[in-house]
C-alpha cells in the first residue's frame, strides 16, 4: 500500500477544521434580551406570585404557533384578536419549527426564563436537537415580534387582569406562602428565591424549573367557569422537582441498573410524557412526597386515595417509597439530613424491589387522562352506532378537532385508540362495560338506579389490541343536545377535558 503524503493529511485536517469554522460561525452569540417590562408580582419574603412579561410573550408566539390551541378562554380570545395581523410573523414560523423539534411542554416556559441569560442551558440545546442556532434566531424574532406588535402596550393594558389572577391564585391556594418552608424542611436544602409563575395561557398543564438558587413553579389554568379561570394545584409537585430531579442525577448510576422495572408501563408513561427510567423516578419521587404532603395538609384517608389513584395511573411504586419516606427517611433526621443523603438507601430499597420481582406482573389500568394522552399523540377513531347524526356527538367530535385531535370515523369495533359513543342499553355497552350495574336504560350505583340524564365515562384497554377505548354511554335524551358546560366531577368546560384529570370514571346527572 502506498504511503499517504504528511502534506495530504495536513491538508485533509485544514480543510476539515476550516469546515467547522464555517458551520460554528453560523451560529450567532446568544442575542441580548430585554424587556423593560415590569412583571406584576405579589411577594412576601422570598416567595412571590407573579405574572412574567417574558413567559407571556413566549406563550403569546407559541400560541399563535398553535400550541395548546384547546385552550379558548375569554384571555386566549383576546391574545388571538389583539395578535392576528401577526400569525405570519418570524417569531412564529420559528416556533413553529421548535414545536416539531422537540421545545414544547416545560421547554416553553424555560426558554422564556432563559431569554436574559448569558447562554442556553444544555437542557434546552438538547430539546432542539442541538440546534442552538434556532434559539437564537427564535429570541432575536421573539424581540422584533414584541416591538412590531408593541406587546407593552398588550401587557400593560391587562395589567388588572393578571393582579385578578394573583388574586384568584391565592385564593385557591392560601397556605401558598408556607408551602416552601414545608419542602425545604422534607428535603433538608433551602433555596434563595421561589417564585410561582401564573400562565393564563397554559391549559392543563404545570412545570417547574430551577436556577441561580431560585426555584420556579409554572402553573397553567385547569377549568374555566363564567368565564373566571381556576389554576392548577400543582405547586408542591413542581417545586419537588427542584430537590428530587437532581437528586437522582447524582445517584442515577445507583439506580440505573434497575431500569427493567420501567417495562410494564413503559408504554403507558410514554403516553403520559414520562418516556426514560430516569423522568418515572424522578415522577415516583417526587408523587410520593406530594402524598405525605397531602397527608400533612388533608389526612391519611385522602393520601392513600391518591396514592392508588397515582398506581392505578402506572406509578406502582409510589405507595412503597412514601411508606420508606414515613418509616425510615423522616424518623431519621440525624442520619438523613437531607433527601439526597437517603437517596442510596432509596436505591438499596429499589434492589430489593426489584428482586422480589412483582414488577414482571404489573398492568396499570387505564385510566380517562392516560386514553386522552394517547388519543392526543396518536389520534383517535369515533365509532357512534345509531348516534352519528345526533346533536351531542356532532358537537362533540368539533370540539376534539378544536383542541387539536386528530379524528377518523369507523363503524364497528376495532384495534386502535377509539371512542365509542353509545345508548346505555345498546349492544356494545354491554360488551364493553366493566365497572357499573346496567340494567335495561338505566345505571345502577351504590344501589341507587338512575334512568333520566345520565352520561358514563369509562377507560378499557382496546379488547381488538392496540390501544384505548374511551366508553361514552348515557340515555336518549343526553344525546339530544351539546355536551354540557360545567359537569360533574370537575370535567372543565367539556367531556373531552376530562383528560386533565386522574379518574378512572365519571358520572354526570342532569
Amino acid at each position: 500500500m502506498p504511503k499517504v503524503k504528511p502534506l495530504v493529511v495536513l491538508l485533509s485536517l485544514l480543510v476539515l477544521l476550516f469546515a467547522y469554522y464555517l458551520t460554528q460561525s453560523h451560529v450567532p452569540p446568544k442575542p441580548d434580551f430585554q424587556l423593560n417590562i415590569s412583571p406584576i408580582s405579589e411577594c412576601s419574603g422570598n416567595v412571590c406570585v407573579e405574572v412574567s412579561p417574558y413567559i407571556e410573550l413566549t406563550n403569546v408566539v407559541f400560541h399563535l404557533a398553535g400550541w395548546n390551541s384547546g385552550n379558548i378562554t375569554p384571555y386566549s380570545q383576546e391574545v388571538g384578536s389583539y395578535f392576528s395581523p401577526y400569525g405570519n410573523h418570524r417569531a412564529v414560523l420559528l416556533a413553529k419549527k421548535a414545536l416539531r423539534e422537540g421545545l414544547e411542554y416545560d421547554a416553553i416556559p424555560k426558554f422564556a426564563l432563559e431569554l436574559n441569560s448569558t447562554e442556553w442551558s444544555s437542557y434546552l440545546v438538547r430539546r432542539v436537537r442541538g440546534n442552538e442556532k434556532l434559539l437564537n434566531e427564535l429570541a432575536i424574532a421573539l424581540k422584533d415580534f414584541a416591538r412590531e406588535s408593541n406587546f407593552s402596550a398588550f401587557y400593560e393594558n391587562h395589567s388588572g387582569f393578571y393582579r385578578e389572577q394573583i388574586r384568584l391564585f391565592f385564593k385557591e391556594n392560601s397556605g401558598i406562602f408556607n408551602l416552601p418552608h414545608f419542602e425545604e424542611k422534607f428535603f433538608g436544602e433551602n433555596r434563595k428565591r421561589w417564585v410561582f409563575v401564573l400562565q393564563p395561557l397554559e391549559a392543563y398543564y404545570s412545570y417547574s424549573s430551577w436556577m441561580n438558587n431560585t426555584v420556579y413553579a409554572f402553573i397553567g389554568i385547569c377549568s374555566t367557569f363564567n368565564g373566571t379561570q381556576s389554576y392548577c394545584s400543582a405547586s408542591a409537585h413542581e417545586l419537588a422537582h427542584s430537590f428530587v430531579n437532581p437528586a437522582v442525577d447524582r445517584h442515577y448510576r445507583e439506580l440505573k441498573e434497575y431500569k427493567k422495572m420501567f417495562s410494564p408501563v413503559k408504554e403507558v408513561m410514554t403516553s403520559m410524557g414520562y418516556s426514560s427510567w430516569k423522568t418515572y423516578l424522578d415522577e415516583t419521587f417526587v408523587r410520593a412526597f406530594e402524598a405525605y404532603y397531602i397527608l400533612e395538609t388533608q389526612g391519611n384517608q385522602s393520601a392513600e386515595r391518591f396514592i392508588k389513584s397515582q398506581e392505578a395511573l402506572g406509578f406502582y411504586l409510589v405507595g412503597r417509597v412514601y411508606r420508606a419516606y414515613l418509616t425510615d427517611y423522616l424518623p431519621n433526621g440525624e442520619k438523613y439530613q437531607t433527601f439526597e443523603s437517603f437517596m442510596p438507601e432509596l436505591a438499596r430499597l429499589m434492589g430489593g424491589w426489584y428482586r422480589e420481582g412483582f414488577w414482571r406482573n404489573v398492568s396499570p389500568e387505564p385510566t380517562i387522562r392516560m386514553t386522552f394522552m394517547a388519543f392526543k399523540t396518536k389520534g383517535v377513531k369515533i365509532y357512534s352506532p345509531n348516534l352519528s347524526e345526533s346533536t351531542y356527538v356532532r358537537s362533540y367530535v368539533e370540539m376534539l378537532k378544536k383542541a387539536g385531535f386528530k379524528v377518523t370515523f369507523t363503524n364497528r369495533l376495532e384495534s386502535g385508540n377509539l371512542i365509542v359513543i353509545a345508548l346505555l342499553n345498546s349492544p356494545i355497552v354491554r360488551e364493553l362495560n366493566r365497572y357499573v350495574e346496567i340494567r335495561n336504560n338505566s345505571v345502577v350505583l351504590d344501589g341507587v338506579e338512575y334512568s333520566r340524564g345520565v352520561f358514563l365515562v369509562e377507560a378499557l384497554r382496546n379488547p381488538e389490541g392496540g390501544g384505548f377505548v374511551l366508553l361514552m354511554a348515557g340515555t336518549s335524551d343526553v344525546f339530544r343536545r351539546k355536551p354540557s358546560k360545567g359537569g360533574d366531577e370537575t370535567l372543565l368546560n367539556y367531556h373531552y377535558f376530562v383528560y386533565i384529570t386522574e379518574l378512572k370514571r365519571a358520572v354526570a346527572f342532569e
